[in-house]
């Protein structure tokens, strides 16, 4: 006599792996770490003088995000995926297979970083010197930390041993914010790039970290490009700069999303 296997439904086994998530990471130092640099990182913009509170804030956010909470989610994401070497295997050979199981893994690693990015701006606005850059920069801190915890969580799934995993992450970080803006750069000059300058353009668009950094500028400086600004492409980055680093972050988290999946495949079938 056959008996059936109930495979549970993707809703529950999401929700559990997503409360798993959480009580993982309550004991987990990374993510302490990570709350604390928060709290330093919002407490900053109260240093610039009372009559700059309100400009300066996004400054201050903005830099915090380039140089401290996007490595930090990094790593966040990659311990979230080292978390359970010794039972990935069991955990993913469930009966209800590594979608349900990595949606609640990928979720609560979103609230984690992106929830403890929002806290960012909430000094500055307790304070009186809320405004919509720093709403901007807030809530693109929120997107930019989600992603990287995501792009961090791929790279664990990938690369198992865990310093080797460290030194990709931080590889990962380091091409984000300089690699491919020292290469930009060392092409801006080149008669072709002055000559298309869209396809220049559509390179630093792709960086999620540039792309953050761009519509920080334009939102508070009002900056523009200077001999590329013809191009077409930059002046509707230009009218669209919010929208443009939502769509940049969801299709990264997305991709970030296949690429855990990928990976996590690739363990579990090896």
């Amino acid at each position: 006599m056959n008996s059936a296997v109930a495979i549970p439904a993707f809703a529950d086994v999401a929700g559990a792996a997503l409360r798993r998530e959480w009580v993982s990471h309550r004991l987990n130092r990374f993510l302490h770490a990570h709350l604390l640099l928060i709290l330093a990182a919002g407490l900053l913009p109260l240093l610039t003088p009372d009559g700059g509170l309100a400009r300066g804030a996004a400054w201050w956010v903005l830099h915090a995000v380039l140089y401290a909470v996007s490595l930090s989610a990094l790593l966040l994401g990659l311990s979230s995926a080292h978390a359970e070497s010794e039972e990935f295997v069991w955990l993913l050979g469930q009966p209800a297979g590594i979608g349900p199981w990595l949606a609640g893994k990928v979720f609560g690693l979103i609230a984690l970083a992106g929830g403890s990015a929002l806290l960012l701006g909430l000094p500055v606005t307790l304070m009186g010197g809320g405004s919509k850059a720093l709403l901007l920069a807030t809530i693109g801190a929120a997107g930019v930390a989600s992603l990287c915890a995501l792009i961090g969580l791929a790279i664990g799934f990938w690369v198992r041993d865990s310093v080797r995993g460290l030194i990709a992450a931080i590889a990962a970080w380091l091409l984000l914010l300089f690699g491919v803006d020292l290469l930009l750069l060392a092409t801006a000059g080149a008669p072709w790039v002055q000559q298309n300058p869209d396809y220049w353009v559509a390179a630093l668009m792709l960086n999620p970290l540039d792309a953050y950094r761009v519509t920080i500028l334009f939102a508070v400086e009002n900056a523009a490009f200077g001999s590329l600004q013809a191009g077409r492409l930059t002046a509707w980055w230009i009218a669209h700069a919010g929208l443009w680093l939502g769509l940049a972050t969801l299709t990264g988290g997305a991709l970030a999303w296949a690429a855990s999946w990928c990976g996590a495949r690739r363990r579990l079938d090896g």
